[in-house]
């Protein structure tokens, strides 16, 4: 009976570890009829349990004023959204600060345009400057503001590529806090220079990650410190696909 007295707190102790989602910058483009994304489509639909926020980039920003146009990106982008673990996010671009605050807002506001099966859900900053000043911490506070303010609930992403100043985490939902090779997050020990009130609110891009690589433990490793997201790619360009890294990273997320 003393046993089971000690032992019962212990059993009922939640895991330590957190579902962690998956950052996919699908930057390929949809080929006709989708048919270069039928296979992340796939693995979107025999994962159900794991979420997918996915990037979408039709060149470099919404390659458009206003509506989309081409029908094999209405076609892909229709498909993602028809997954219930599904997030898409627009691509735009920030210049590291040095893009016009008005070229940024009319990206998101092209985004916020599309309606229907291809309404996104939110937007993700890319190049975000990790400058420590007020000047980018207003800034990134504007451009965020405004994107909530043209899309509903929308998710806000930041990409400064490297650590990001701490203040500028109150004005987004996700930071992307490494984007470099495999070879560096291991040298570095990324996960360890976030700080923990932080980790739920980052990710990591895992760039040129080699065959063979433990992509399982170290997803093990990321999910039971609490990281918010992660992607590991083949190369840094977005449009060499490696499904058996995805299928991996999925199986590691389930």
């Amino acid at each position: 009976m003393y046993i089971y007295t000690l032992l019962t707190p212990l059993l009922l102790l939640p895991s330590l570890s957190t579902a962690i989602d998956i950052l996919l910058p699908l930057y390929l483009y949809p080929g006709e009829g989708a048919s270069a994304w039928s296979n992340i489509f796939s693995t979107i639909s025999t994962h159900p349990s794991v979420q997918f926020q996915v990037i979408v980039n039709p060149n470099s920003g919404p390659g458009t004023t206003g509506d989309l146009t081409d029908q094999n990106l209405i076609t892909g982008i229709s498909k993602l959204n028809s997954f219930s673990n599904v997030k898409t996010l627009g691509y735009v671009l920030t210049g590291y600060g040095n893009r016009d605050n008005a070229l940024v807002n009319a990206d998101v506001d092209v985004y916020a345009s599309w309606s229907g099966d291809l309404r996104l859900d939110g937007i993700y900053f890319d190049e975000i400057s990790n400058d420590k000043t007020q000047t980018n911490y207003d800034r990134m506070e504007v451009l965020s503001g405004h994107a909530r303010d043209r899309i509903d609930g929308a998710a806000v992403v930041f990409n400064p590529g490297y650590r990001a100043p701490e203040e500028l985490f109150a004005f987004c939902d996700l930071m992307v806090e490494f984007e470099h090779p495999l070879a560096d997050y291991l040298a570095e020990g990324i996960l360890n220079q976030i700080p923990g009130e932080y980790m739920a609110k980052s990710a990591v891009q895992i760039l040129d990650t080699p065959e063979g690589a433990d992509v399982a433990g170290l997803m093990a490793e990321m999910e039971m410190k609490g990281l918010g997201a992660v992607f590991f790619g083949e190369d840094g360009s977005y449009k060499v696909w490696n499904m058996g890294l995805l299928e991996k990273m999925a199986d590691g997320a389930a």
